[in-house]
């Protein structure tokens, strides 16, 4: 283990020593404490993209993969804004790549990406590079504004501003469902990543910003419970977002893995300013309505080097 206490390919080989296990791909890491209820955050480092999330899926299957049975997979990532990968508004395309190819290989026959997007999708499904992506996959990449009976009403079940929301149906009707949007800053909520993601998944987004926002990302999550969260932390916007151009991009060459969304957002909230959850009042809602972890100093983060 280095200064910073990132585990090398070598030190996770060594503590995970279980014959079955041992015959990997490389790239591709063995977590040999991955079946500890307590680890909570799973976080890669690497200057690969395709590496990181290889091993980000090799640890969900080590820890109950996607699901039974998972025909239908939906994941929901951040498709919003017209601009490139390398500015850092959206999900980077190489990451879904390799997501969808893992989750192929792993028996999934339809793959969902629905997005309520901001820009017109003409321009930010392709300029993102996750059209392409899509179709390369054999997805099917959905602009939630133009499709027939995209939404279903539902009641937030413990909702104080927001109590109903027209959500999409396929973040609703599916085998199992993934949350992998990008870490940034944002003008009004101080940070987006996964909570304020499913802002793109609900027909009335105008709704949360007149209705005080940040109880309102925290209602939303009260309703949807993703199977994971995996956040793209490669390249974090620190100021002008959420559309940018930003100032000032930071390089953490980082994915998040975690079953609690809100502590993967209070982890990755550690990037954008010094005071971590403190500084984005939607996690302080979401700690006080007991929704997630909020304290990083509580959570068991295991820290994996990519190389």
């Amino acid at each position: 283990m280095d200064e910073f206490g990132w585990m090398s390919r070598r030190e996770l080989l060594r503590a995970g020593a279980a014959g079955a296990l041992a015959a990997l791909l490389p790239g591709r890491l063995l977590w040999g404490d991955a079946a500890n209820a307590a680890a909570k955050i799973w976080v890669f480092h690497g200057p690969d993209k395709t590496r990181l999330m290889n091993a980000c899926l090799n640890v969900i299957d080590q820890n109950g993969g996607l699901g039974r049975n998972v025909r239908k997979l939906t994941l929901k990532v951040n498709a919003a804004w017209a601009r490139t990968p390398r500015q850092g508004a959206n999900t980077h395309p190489e990451l879904v790549d390799a997501f969808l190819k893992g989750c192929r290989k792993r028996g999934v026959r339809d793959l969902v990406l629905p997005e309520h997007p901001c820009d017109r999708s003409e321009e930010s499904f392709t300029q993102s590079g996750l059209q392409a992506v899509a179709r390369e996959n054999h997805a099917r990449m959905l602009d939630l504004r133009k499709e027939k009976n995209a939404f279903i009403p539902r009641n937030i079940p413990r909702g104080k501003n927001l109590r109903r929301a027209d959500v999409a149906r396929e973040v609703l009707e599916t085998d199992a469902l993934v949350n992998l949007p990008v870490v940034k800053h944002h003008g009004a909520a101080r940070m987006t990543a996964a909570m304020k993601n499913w802002m793109g998944s609900v027909h009335d987004r105008g709704a949360w910003h007149r209705n005080q926002l940040h109880q309102c990302i925290a209602d939303f999550s009260t309703l949807v419970q993703p199977r994971w969260t995996i956040l793209d932390a490669t390249r974090v916007m620190l100021d002008w977002g959420p559309r940018g151009p930003t100032r000032n991009m930071k390089i953490p060459d980082l994915l998040i893995l975690s079953r609690d969304p809100v502590a993967a957002d209070a982890y990755a909230s550690t990037l954008l300013s010094p005071r971590g959850p403190g500084d984005v009042r939607y996690l302080v809602i979401a700690g006080r309505m007991g929704l997630g972890e909020t304290d990083v100093e509580k959570m068991s983060v295991k820290k994996i080097e990519v190389e």
